[in-house]
């Protein structure tokens, strides 16, 4: 079938570029002729009766080009002053139907044209004389030789292709019985070793490829042993890793709760199946909603259990009605009790009254507080300088630590995320950058928390292209939905409710 395939690929090509050369030629010849024509027309043309020197001319031509079908001089005013029937002489010209204009012909000057069907091709040259157009010449020649010349050099084509088809099959047979005895011993060599023969070895004397095959079964079949415990290892370990994920799925919030006249929308994509990044969102009342965002400095099951316990830790506090200063300083006292020296955990805490519109936060070294002024269409970041959560003492914890507040307006939006955003970087190691997430901010934020983040992962995703996601990304915007629109729809409100994880 490859050699059949080759074969007509080949003899297609063939064909085609010969047909178009033998198109081109007889282009050329037709361009010519009717070039000729055009100069023998142009004198006649002026005199009173022209055509008693065109018909000769015309018959003269005719009978010494076979593949010429006729031979049309029409003045300016497209009347017949030339033609092989002299009753035609004085009509007006009527083009012939079914003609397509060949474009792309390089032989061509101006005012010519090229137009065919199947069966000729008409040459319109115009007829000139000092600059001055006295009318066209319209020859029509038959495409009966290029027909001719082709299909004889598709049946030399055909003839090649059998050759070729009948030879390839005889060296296919040859080599196929070559080949096929190695190789059977091979497969029943290979066979051996799935049954858990593991002292088999495979002798064979044939071609280096499959000498070389056979040595590497050989070899497979001394560390077969050992690699089957490394896969029983590996097993264990991505099921380890499959409980590891699907608890930090259970400790992640997965809808979002409802506030009046505020629109919510997260988004959580680990580089690996165990991430560092921890996001949650804590309903105190109908009006007051506590959010955090966090990420831990360690990865895999370590920053898995640091997660669950300032989770845990968080919203305890946090339905204690704790401020967020009183909370952080209170997850350090905690967390630095039990979490190792090498385990941190940078975290940012936010109390939204929805009512007033109010967002009190404070930040443990986490990145900062994105803010957008639908009014001025302005975005700013909001950070503070403090330290991060389980490593450092109260009295050197607390120096630094703030809390800020800030006003939302109707139309404004705020978005906390973790440094896998602006440190996302593509195939050439540029990093996204901060500077590129406000601009997107910007153009984006007016439209709410949900266009935000999706118009945030596109770029996201155009940006980094085929690069590894290096770090852990987590997203969470609110947004104050403007006036006249604040007491959205039931329906609405469910289709924002669910939180994106990737």
């Amino acid at each position: 079938m490859l050699i059949a395939g080759l074969v007509a690929l080949f003899s297609w090509t063939v064909a085609t570029n010969e047909r178009h050369m033998i198109l081109s030629e007889v282009i050329k010849r037709v361009v010519l002729q009717g070039r000729n024509l055009a100069l023998s027309s142009a004198k006649p043309l002026l005199h009173e009766d022209p055509e008693f020197e065109l018909h000769p001319l015309i018959s003269r031509t005719m009978k010494a080009g076979e593949d010429i079908v006729s031979i049309i001089v029409v003045d300016r005013d497209m009347r017949i002053r030339g033609h092989k029937d002299v009753l035609s002489i004085d009509r007006r010209y009527i083009p012939q139907p079914g003609l397509k204009r060949v474009q792309g012909v390089a032989v061509l000057a101006t005012g010519e044209e090229l137009r065919e069907n199947d069966e000729m091709l008409e040459l319109r040259v115009p007829i000139t004389d000092q600059d001055e157009q006295l009318g066209y010449i319209y020859l029509q020649y038959s495409k009966s030789d290029v027909h001719y010349a082709v299909a004889m050099i598709n049946r030399r084509m055909m003839r090649i292709g059998i050759i070729a088809l009948v030879a390839g099959a005889l060296i296919s047979l040859l080599l196929a019985f070559h080949i096929a005895r190695p190789i059977s011993v091979l497969t029943k060599g290979a066979e051996s070793i799935a049954r858990g023969c593991l002292d088999t070895r495979i002798d064979i004397h044939s071609v280096r490829e499959i000498e070389t095959l056979a040595f590497t079964f050989n070899n497979m079949a001394r560390s077969l042993e050992e690699s089957s415990k490394a896969m029983l290892e590996k097993e264990r370990m991505e099921k380890e890793l499959e409980i590891a994920h699907t608890i930090q799925e259970t400790l992640l919030p997965s809808r979002l709760p409802h506030l009046l006249n505020f629109e919510i929308d997260a988004y959580y994509n680990p580089a690996s199946q165990v991430g560092g990044d921890y996001f949650d969102l804590i309903p105190i009342d109908d009006r007051h909603l506590i959010f955090v965002v966090g990420d831990v400095a360690g990865k895999g099951v370590p920053g898995l259990v640091v997660m669950a316990m300032v989770r845990i830790l968080a919203r305890a506090l946090a339905e204690r009605r704790e401020s967020p200063v009183q909370l952080l300083r209170h997850l350090n006292l905690l967390l630095r009790k039990d979490v190792k020296r090498n385990l941190f955990v940078t975290l940012f805490c936010g109390h939204l009254d929805s009512k007033e519109g109010f967002l009190n936060f404070a930040s443990a070294a986490h990145m900062p507080l994105l803010l957008f002024h639908s009014k001025e269409k302005v975005v700013r970041l909001v950070g503070t300088k403090t330290k991060p959560l389980g490593i450092f003492p109260d009295e050197q914890f607390t120096q630094g630590l703030e809390e800020k507040r800030i006003k939302i307006r109707p139309g404004d939006l705020v978005m906390q995320f973790t440094d896998g955003l602006n440190e996302m970087r593509n195939a050439s190691g540029e990093e996204f950058g901060l500077e590129r997430v406000m601009h997107v901010a910007v153009d984006a934020a007016a439209g709410g928390a949900r266009h935000l983040l999706s118009e945030l992962k596109k770029i996201l995703h155009d940006f980094k292209g085929e690069a590894p996601q290096s770090d852990d990304l987590t997203l969470l915007a609110i947004s104050a939905l403007p006036l006249g629109i604040g007491r959205a729809t039931e329906e609405r409100m469910e289709s924002l409710d669910t939180v994106v994880f990737e």
